[in-house]
């Protein structure tokens, strides 16, 4: 799983695209409705992301559920605000991508782990900014707008939102992402669902907010992080 990507293409509309960037990918095809990833990523043990125990058991609906685990380094940072068609940030040493995608709904965790703590502050400095440099794109028909507030986990986190507009920069329509990010010690984990919004609520990080604290406790067992 390398990078996956929402994004309003029309009033009402998401397109949901999920694309290999280089490299060689270790995934393989598991049971049905899911992938698994064919080796461990080093320093992150087997079933150390929340959500991957989940990820390893069988779907119920094959046909309209998947659920992808990687290791890849190269793979994009789940919150991708500009697009990115490859990762900007650099000196990391493990990462773990678990994704959830069902019709109209994309969930991801991801936890990417680098070789110094200025390493990973320099990740998330780099993804802020992202954030400023497209704060505002707009397409044919709509506006997509993108912004980060802190909030305290970690040694830093922000929840970002990525939500779209009407053409005119003012309405929200359908078509957005939520996300929080929490760097702790040489540790960065990405909570993100995306799937089919209108207005922007508080509501709509609750359960990447009770994630990324979870997380950021438990990456610190990990031996060297923090």
């Amino acid at each position: 799983m390398a990078r996956t990507t929402i994004r309003l293409v029309a009033a009402g509309t998401v397109l949901a695209t999920a694309a290999l960037t280089g490299g060689t990918a270790l995934a393989e095809t598991g049971e049905a409705g899911r992938t698994t990833a064919g080796t461990t990523a080093a320093g992150i043990p087997r079933n150390f992301l929340l959500h991957e125990p989940q990820a390893r058991e069988p779907v119920r609906y094959p046909e309209e559920e998947k659920w992808t685990i990687g290791d890849r380094l190269g793979t994009n940072l789940e919150i991708n605000p500009c697009d990115l068609r490859r990762p900007a940030d650099r000196d990391r040493v493990a990462v773990r991508t678990v994704t959830y995608q069902a019709p109209e709904h994309h969930s991801g965790e991801q936890l990417v782990i680098y070789r110094s703590t200025a390493a990973a502050r320099k990740a998330m400095a780099g993804l802020l900014g992202q954030v400023e440099r497209c704060a505002r794109v707009k397409y044919e028909n709509t506006v997509t707008k993108t912004w980060a507030d802190p909030v305290r986990i970690g040694d830093r986190a922000v929840r970002i939102t990525l939500q779209g507009y009407d053409a005119k920069g003012v309405r929200p329509v359908v078509g957005g992402q939520r996300a929080v990010v929490v760097r702790e010690g040489r540790a960065v984990a990405i909570y993100l669902l995306a799937g089919e919004y209108g207005k922007v609520r508080g509501s709509d990080f609750t359960r990447q907010l009770k994630d990324a604290r979870k997380m950021a406790a438990k990456v610190c067992s990990l031996r060297g992080v923090c």
